[in-house]
């Protein structure tokens, strides 16, 4: 009971802080998930709100919850997922990508390029900038 309040007063205080000053906040498209194959880009998307919020898809189910970011340090704790059954190889990619979610620690933002990291440093997501819808 103890981590669960301590991950859920620690993604208060930091994260929404964090993700607007660290460039995250915005849409991304995901581009890769380790090494799945079968990933539908066109349907893969991200989104990390001002408040903090992160969700997401793999053209499925939906995926939300409150990640925990602290300077490149970021862990997405218990996430919140709709359980619709997805056709191969949506199905297997799926499971791929929230278990990829699961063993994030740490992320590096590179221009429009954003990839979530493992313990050892190994590309697990890569993520690529949505253009704003306000802009030419």
């Amino acid at each position: 009971m103890r981590r669960v309040i301590f991950w859920v007063a620690l993604s208060l205080f930091i994260l929404p802080a964090a993700a607007a000053s660290d460039g995250l906040t915005g849409k991304w498209r995901i581009v890769a998930v380790g090494g799945a194959e079968g990933l539908d880009v066109s349907k893969a998307q991200a989104e990390f709100a001002a408040n903090g919020r992160f969700s997401s898809t793999i053209g499925c189910n939906r995926i939300a919850g409150k990640p925990l970011v602290s300077g490149q340090k970021l862990a997405f704790g218990p996430m919140m997922t709709t359980r619709m059954a997805c056709p191969p190889p949506l199905d297997t990619v799926e499971r791929q990508y929230l278990a990829a979610l699961e063993a994030v620690r740490a992320y590096r933002l590179a221009g429009k390029t954003l990839v979530f990291l493992g313990d050892g440093g190994e590309a697990l997501v890569t993520l690529e900038k949505e253009p704003s819808s306000g802009r030419r």
